[in-house]
């Protein structure tokens, strides 16, 4: 069971937002940052000063008002506007507070005295608990808290505290709901453009003699047609035989009950919160709206245990679909808890069913990067859920189709046709990245190539048909109208090139041909001239793609030919003098290299042509992929978290045994690193995906469905693991796969026959039957 836990020893205000981020429970729905209920420094989450952005996205200041705690209460798709940083997530009203107080003190874990301090996030079933011995004037007082987010219930938080005292002992309980938070600084429940106490959209108001609701309203964005959302939250608390008096405070509500605890006796409190949005209504998920009293109302019969007993259920369903079972030769590897930890914050984020949203950069577990999606979700996200849930990645992937509008407004602000998708998009495929941010915002352009080749993905293992979906073909087509009108054709060249381009790497800018963007490219205009037809091209437009799909070059470089340039002008970038300029190597290149150095300086923030290697690494020999890897490593700084992960698949396929564990054990655990940050600001949802990627298809060395057509596996068992066991599906078939040294274990839980290929050798596995190779 020690694997599934996730503990924090001793609470430390050092630490404190680490926890927070690493603790997020979520239904999908509803999430919420692991805060402590009783407020833990008395920091402030009402101060009003909003976030700037800043040139270098890898050198942000992330120094916050609040040291402590950050509140965070998200429902996905609930978008307002920021004054500096355009559309961003909303933080919500925060409903998790149950105050306790004890002869005039309130129990505090930095300032009371406490004991045996203990808090858990169970993974299997989604629950944190908390345990301490509170040392009181009165005497000592055992306190537990303990909460989830139904998993069946999505607007559901159900909580429960329970406080045991030695001696009798008088307690008075605290509960209720607090809308005067802030996101990035910036008060989302007041009319955008007013000082703080003018045109307040917010209410928070008493509805029973336990239940306080409050109502907000987002501010609008006229530009961009979004914000003015509602948000509905009730909380109501119980305890037996309580007596509770209403305190109203600004924008905010509190119920207040004293209750006496007999020596050796216990009280239990028990809240419940519901969340729903005026989005619900035009929710295409099959669901009925319901009001937050409704569905309090649902769960009224049910008890604290019974709808834990429900959630366990359900949790327990998704994680036979998805885990990776770890079993470690060293007692010391965190392998198991930094991959478990990975894909239970995958599954928590997925928002079932509703397309409209994706899932966010931070994994809705905090404010930092505004809620919005990336190319995270095409390369690093949909391929968990393809393999493991393929129908939850068709609401990922059809995304994009939700926002082809937005994805046409962005081409055409910019002179083109067709559909240009955005560096960073909100929930309607605005181009949300702010202007300081240029490079990126229009430059770092194959993101609109990356998200057809997440439909290739899609279709290659769920079936073609996708692809000749009208609307998804549509989508293709315009992305294509858009990349021929992006290429130029320079004097003397009979090639189109791709001009001013910055690729994964983010610390090149402004190059020619760079290798990513224009393999990406050729690749999604192939299929655009493959299923035009379908998406309402001409003939003549098929012609054209199929012309530059062929003629747009991947540079090499004229001393071997087996190393793919980054660009075409990389090789006469000066050398980046780490030794000279990077001092700390723990912290980032960037904190020591301004922004003009990195541009003109052979280093790299993250892998670029090594990424292309590993999207189409069956496309590649060997003696390519080391040439890149010989090549690039050097200038290589890992500053992006998204770094290593190519990294450690490549060195597995090359047969770098080492260099694959020291680049996953880069990699893997940057969220359980508490003592450095972690997932203070929210976790780093790409990198998870990568976690999962890098066991996948590095360890296990499983080609993608677009990489071959049948299931094939060439497995790369670190010395450092004894065994590794997960499940898999494959173009509707469900495997379980086992790899142990020296032995591989392939088991068809399907109803047909299935053809496989493990370590070269090909074998047919019968329905219901296992193979051992």
């Amino acid at each position: 069971m020690k694997k599934w836990i996730l503990e924090e020893k001793e609470f430390k205000a050092k630490t404190a937002l680490a926890y927070e981020g690493l603790f997020t429970l979520g239904s999908g729905y509803l999430h919420t940052r692991g805060s402590l209920e009783e407020n833990v420094g008395h920091d402030p989450q009402n101060i009003t000063a909003p976030k700037q952005p800043v040139a270098n996205a890898s050198n942000f200041d992330h120094a916050a008002t609040v040291v402590v705690s950050h509140w965070g209460t998200y429902v996905p798709g609930v978008f307002a506007r920021h004054p500096y940083m355009n559309e961003e997530i909303v933080n919500l009203p925060y409903f998790l507070g149950i105050a306790p107080t004890v002869a005039g003190e309130k129990l505090d874990v930095l300032e009371s005295e406490i004991s045996d301090y203990k808090r858990e996030l169970n993974m299997k079933t989604a629950s944190i608990e908390r345990s301490l011995v509170w040392h009181t004037a009165e005497g000592d007082v055992k306190v537990k808290f303990e909460r989830f987010i139904s998993g069946v219930r999505t607007h559901l938080s159900v909580q429960r505290a329970t406080f045991t005292a030695a001696n009798e002992t008088k307690i008075t309980i605290k509960s209720g709901i607090d809308a005067d938070v802030r996101t990035n600084g910036e008060d989302h429940f007041i009319e955008y453009g007013s000082l703080e106490g003018g045109a307040l959209r917010s209410k928070v108001e008493q509805i029973s003699d336990n239940a306080v609701k409050s109502t907000v309203q987002t501010n609008i964005n006229k530009v961009f047609g979004t914000g003015d959302d509602t948000i509905y939250t009730v909380a109501e608390t119980i305890a037996d035989s309580a007596k509770w008096q209403y305190q109203p405070e600004d924008r905010r509500g509190f119920f207040v009950a004293e209750f006496t605890i007999p020596a050796g006796g216990t009280l239990v409190i028990e809240k419940r919160a519901a969340v729903t949005t005026s989005r619900d209504l035009h929710c295409h998920c099959g669901l009925d709206p319901q009001s937050p009293e409704q569905i309090l109302s649902d769960a009224k019969a049910l008890t604290y245990d019974q709808l834990f007993e429900e959630h366990k259920a359900y949790w327990a369903e998704r994680w036979e679909k998805s885990d990776v079972d770890i079993e470690s030769s060293e007692e010391e590897d965190d392998s198991q808890e930094a991959v478990r930890s990975s894909i239970f914050h995958l599954l928590r984020c997925h928002v079932a069913g509703d397309s409209r949203v994706a899932i966010d950069a931070k994994g809705t577990a905090g404010d930092l990067y505004y809620g919005r999606f990336f190319w995270d979700t095409e390369i690093y996200l949909v391929p968990f859920f393809l393999y493991t849930d393929p129908e939850r990645a068709k609401t990922l992937v059809d995304f994009r189709i939700q926002t082809l509008d937005g994805a046409r407004k962005n081409a055409a602000k910019l002179g083109y046709r067709g559909a240009r998708f955005p560096w960073e998009s909100d929930h309607k495929g605005n181009d949300c990245c702010p202007a300081m941010n240029w490079q990126y915002r229009d430059h770092e352009v194959h993101i609109t190539a990356d998200v057809v080749y997440a439909f290739a993905h899609y279709a290659a293992n769920t079936g073609e048909e996708y692809l000749k979906d009208p609307k998804t073909a549509e989508t293709i087509v315009e992305t294509a109208r858009y990349w021929i009108d992006r290429i130029d054709w320079r004097e003397g060249d009979d090639y189109p090139s791709l001009l001013g381009v910055m690729g994964p790497d983010e610390y090149t800018a402004l190059t020619s041909n760079n290798a990513y963007t224009n393999y990406m490219v050729k690749f999604a205009l192939k299929l655009a001239a493959k299923y035009g037809k379908f998406g309402g091209a001409t003939n003549e437009e098929i012609t054209e793609f199929t012309k530059v799909a062929e003629k747009l070059p991947i540079v090499r470089s004229p001393k071997n030919k087996d190393l793919i340039m980054q660009c075409e002008e990389f090789d006469s970038f000066a050398e980046p003098q780490f030794d000279k300029i990077w001092k700390d190597r723990t912290k980032h290149f960037a904190i020591f290299a301004p922004q003009e150095r990195l541009y003109r300086s052979k280093c790299l923030k993250q892998a670029d042509v090594l990424m292309l290697l590993y999207l189409f690494i069956n496309e590649f020999t060997d003696a390519e992929i080391k040439a890149a890897w010989d090549y690039y490593l050097q200038y290589t700084t890992h500053d992006s978290s998204l770094s290593r992960g190519a990294h450690a698949v490549l060195a597995s396929r090359i047969g770098l045994e080492q260099e694959a564990w020291d680049m996953f054990q880069g990699c893997k655990g940057q969220d359980l690193n508490v003592e450095n940050g972690g997932a203070a600001e929210g976790i780093h949802i790409a990198g998870c995906g990568m976690n999962w990627q890098m066991v996948v298809f590095g360890v296990a060395g499983i080609l993608n469905a677009l990489q071959s057509d049948t299931f094939t596996l060439n497995p790369h068992l670190p010395k450092q693991w004894k065994k590794v066991s997960f499940p898999f599906v494959w173009k509707g078939q469900s495997l379980f796969v086992t790899l142990e040294s020296g032995k591989t274990t392939v088991e068809n839980k399907s109803d047909k026959a299935i053809e496989v290929v493990v370590a070269g050798k090909k074998a047919a596995i019968a329905a219901g039957k296992e193979e051992v190779f």
